[in-house]
């Protein structure tokens, strides 16, 4: 018999690489529960992806808003990483084109010093 495996939320923002809290309506399955005539539960589930799978993971009421909030710091710690790394990028693009205009300059210094060029 197999038994089931807990899935345990991330206690941390480094823990979090993706995904997010989000509400579905569930039903709970008991025979008397407002949920076998259609009224559906509200349940909150986080969802990400490991492995290049989905999974869901049940987040409890009591932990909803500090876990939400673990999220959301996640996400903007991601967004200003990303800031950085796209800003890194437009320096190192820079320094390339002053690199090309540099040496266009030593050319043309070079043709100038050695006559092929008149002023």
């Amino acid at each position: 018999m197999k038994t089931k495996k807990t899935k345990t939320l991330p206690k941390t923002t480094r823990e979090i690489d993706n995904g997010g809290v989000y509400k579905q309506s569930v039903k709970c399955g008991k025979k008397n529960c407002k949920c076998a005539r259609g009224e559906k539960h509200v349940a909150y589930y986080f969802f990400t992806r490991r492995n290049g799978k989905l999974t869901k993971t049940y987040v409890r009421k009591a932990e909803l808003e500090a876990f939400t909030e673990l999220v959301t710091e996640s996400k903007n710690r991601k967004k200003e990483y990303c800031v950085e790394r796209m800003t890194d990028a437009q320096l190192i693009r820079n320094m390339n084109r002053l690199a090309r205009e540099r040496d266009l300059f030593i050319k043309a210094a070079r043709g100038i010093y050695e006559g092929e060029f008149e002023i």
